[in-house]
């Protein structure tokens, strides 16, 4: 039996652990007869995303294609296809009796939002396995849109949350048409529905409940597990990468740097900022409300996908009241500051050089 195992996410699910699994174990697997396919791109194989993509996003894709240019982008994909298939088939040489292939892209679910989209990925999976399983984990959307709004910071969004001012239509809430499209491709019957809250996981933990989902425990038991990173920032951390998100291209306080170039500094700088606030949530009556317009279709995804048990219902991690944000004094002198550090780093001195270096090419 040669399978594939396809986990689309969703994101904000543990996807980036998952991912630093398999990476970190792929030669103990590989031996072991499962493959983490090092052609559709590690970690997050967003390779696999971008030849799903008609016309796929720049930042999918590789810096050197130019996703704009058809012609450029049609070799690449051929070439994919040739170096993708020449890899799998190998493996299936290696391991004749039984094998797994198993992809991981959250991307999968938040950027092949059409079904010709997934039907070019079954076109592409379906000849090189005896069986592709579809494996996804749905987290409750407001708890998913708190997370994401963290990573929304980190990527340069300058506002605070409020639940009031989120679009809530797209393929990144609406689970129902996800599944729906999915299983109009690859049928309902090899979709293994998932739900991320920690007493539904096994062992409580997303990677456990994933090895044992996937057959990993019982292949390749006693894997290196990734070191587990709380991602969650303090609020002041928050407060600081907003701020620094608003300035504009040009202001003096970037020292004549671009915010590209101090971004990756400060985002590490950040991470270790810690405050006596805690989470700043949102009003119970807010998430509640938010919650609301999926509440229907999560209930007809409980009954089809899981069982009839469906997400827990229970806002109680809430405020009755939304927290009121405190004014940070220090504020604009902890950005300052750790600009100024950052023009003192390696970071800092490599990215005065390299712009010396263009000039002169220039």
């Amino acid at each position: 039996m040669k399978r594939a195992i396809l986990h689309i996410g969703t994101e904000k699910t543990g996807t980036t652990s998952i991912q630093k699994f398999l990476f970190e174990n792929r030669s103990k697997l590989c031996a072991s007869g499962m493959l983490f396919p090092s052609t559709a791109g590690f970690i997050s194989n967003q390779r696999l995303v971008v030849y799903g993509k008609k016309t796929p996003e720049q930042d999918l894709a590789e810096p050197s294609l130019d996703v704009t240019d058809p012609i450029a982008l049609s070799q690449w994909k051929e070439q994919f296809v040739m170096e993708h298939c020449a890899e799998v088939l190998a493996f299936h040489a290696r391991h004749k009796e039984h094998s797994t292939v198993v992809y991981s892209a959250e991307h999968l679910q938040s950027r092949l939002t059409k079904v010709d989209e997934i039907k070019r990925i079954a076109h592409l999976l379906r000849p090189l396995y005896d069986e592709v399983r579809i494996l996804v984990y749905l987290r409750r959307q407001d708890r998913y849109a708190l997370s994401a709004h963290s990573t929304s910071v980190r990527g340069g969004n300058p506002r605070m949350f409020a639940f009031e001012q989120l679009n809530a239509v797209g393929p990144y809430y609406d689970y129902r048409l996800l599944l729906e499209q999915w299983s109009e491709v690859f049928g309902a019957d090899v979709i293994d529905v998932r739900v991320f809250e920690k007493d539904r996981l096994h062992d409580r933990d997303v990677v456990s409940d994933f090895s044992q989902v996937t057959g990993i425990d019982n292949c390749c038991p006693g894997l290196k597990r990734p070191e587990s990173v709380n991602e969650a920032l303090s609020h002041s951390a928050l407060m600081v990468l907003s701020t620094f998100n608003a300035l504009a291209a040009n202001d003096p306080r970037l020292l004549d740097f671009s915010k590209d170039e101090i971004r990756t500094y400060l985002l590490s700088a950040v991470q270790k900022i810690n405050d006596e606030f805690g989470r700043m949530l949102p009003a119970r009556s807010a998430a509640a409300g938010f919650y609301e317009r999926f509440k229907e279709d999560n209930h007809w995804i409980a009954e089809k996908w899981l069982g009839g048990a469906g997400f827990k219902e229970d806002f109680a991690e809430y405020p009755e009241e939304a927290a009121v944000l405190p004014a940070l004094d220090d504020l604009d002198t902890r950005l300052d500051t750790l600009i100024e550090d950052f023009s003192h780093s390696r970071q800092g001195y490599a990215a005065r050089i390299g712009r010396a270096l263009m000039q002169r090419v220039g």
